[in-house]
């Protein structure tokens, strides 16, 4: 079987060499192992690192005549555990440990485009939404396991309630569609989850460290971003600010106006990093909801990091904080704060440690427990 699929590569790479194409195969895969404390039960799971999830794919690009490149991206998506999606066992009289998921190979990216170095370029497919890196630009150390993805490592768990008769449940709140609260239902713009679509993305070209993006989705939804990236004296400086446009599909076909409809979204980042390594990292997201009931505020999250890089050695720390991010909860409030480093081994492997607490305060409910995770992970890139 090894053999016939280098076999079928082989003849594709030729194929494709005789049209005079570049094509590029590529990928990662990235393991860890994440140790968990919801207050309830202590266990261990071997993971999918959600920062930069295993997967693959080929890229390719032919340069025409007039000027035009053409382009072509597949990549596809091996997520067994995802570290941000994997749970709790909740089935009656079994242990707390989460299970294995189903093993899958799935789509990640299919598109085609057309670019030109004065005009941009414009992508038709299955891809990446234009403010989908918004709130992710991130320069300084340790963002291979740290950064605004808050929830890249535990962000299925349920948070856990303690009764006064011992006994635990899953903290349920407002308008969760499951009843049970998980920190990635908190961590609203910053779970780390690919923002992408069947859509039409348009990408300016790059003008004095400027450039922007503008897509439209099947289905009506509009997201537009401007980025910043370049160099002032010895600061390097990467960032991002975008908006998202939901299509009130709701509101729309309703007899009436639909309570709390999320119509859009801001997100934004920043980050800065010195000659000397010391760098520091701040994102933040808005929620825009329409027909607003009584006690329902607007969600908000921030997110703030502080590192350093010591040749191939990062270390950082970061605190987060995301306030009324679920609608009809009135006062929740989750705050994540850690501490992680990173070791660059080069030629595409790197390794890193975490150490993150996620703590859920929801007005009327007591007695939760707060999440401790511990994750030691190792990235290999070709």
């Amino acid at each position: 079987m090894r053999n016939l699929m280098l076999a079928a590569t082989a003849l594709t790479a030729v194929a494709l060499s005789a049209q005079a194409a570049d094509v590029k195969l590529y990928g990662v895969v990235n393991k860890a192992v994440m140790a968990t404390d919801d207050g309830r039960s202590q266990d261990f799971s071997v993971v999918d690192n959600n920062n930069e999830s295993t997967r693959f794919g080929f890229a390719a690009e032919q340069k025409l005549d007039n000027g035009l490149t053409a382009s072509a991206l597949f990549e596809v998506e091996q997520n067994s555990n995802a570290s941000n999606a994997i749970t709790q066992t909740s089935t009656a009289g079994q242990s707390n440990t989460p299970g294995n998921s189903t093993i899958s190979l799935t789509e990640r990216m299919a598109r085609v485009g057309l670019a030109h170095e004065t005009y941009g370029a414009l992508f038709i497919g299955q891809q990446d939404v234009a403010t989908d890196d918004a709130p992710y630009r991130d320069i300084a150390a340790a963002n291979s396991v740290m950064n605004a993805n808050v929830a890249a490592f535990g962000g299925g768990f349920n948070f856990q309630r303690e009764a006064a008769n011992g006994t635990f449940s899953n903290l349920a709140v407002g308008s969760v569609s499951d009843a049970d609260a998980q920190v990635s239902d908190f961590a609203n713009g910053m779970d780390g989850a690919l923002d992408s679509a069947d859509s039409i993305r348009y990408n300016s070209p790059v003008f004095m460290g400027f450039n922007g993006s503008i897509s439209a989705a099947q289905g009506g939804d509009i997201d537009a971003t401007v980025r910043y990236a370049g160099k002032v004296g010895d600061f390097e400086i990467d960032s991002a600010l975008g908006r998202k446009w939901n299509n009130d599909v709701a509101n729309n076909n309703a007899p009436a106006a639909t309570p709390n409809q999320n119509v859009g979204q801001t997100l934004g980042s920043a980050s800065v990093k010195h000659t000397s390594g010391l760098g520091a990292t701040i994102a933040y997201t808005a929620n825009d909801l329409e027909n607003k009931t009584a006690g329902v505020e607007e969600g908000t999250g921030l997110y703030t990091k502080v590192g350093y890089q010591m040749d191939k050695i990062g270390l950082a720390v970061d605190y987060a904080q995301f306030e009324d991010t679920i609608v009809n909860a009135t006062n929740n409030e989750m705050t994540a704060y850690g501490v992680g480093g990173d070791y660059n081994f080069g030629n595409g492997v790197t390794a890193g440690l975490l150490y993150r607490n996620y703590d859920a305060d929801v007005a009327g409910i007591s007695n939760n427990k707060a999440i401790d995770v511990v994750a030691a992970t190792m990235r290999v890139k070709f």
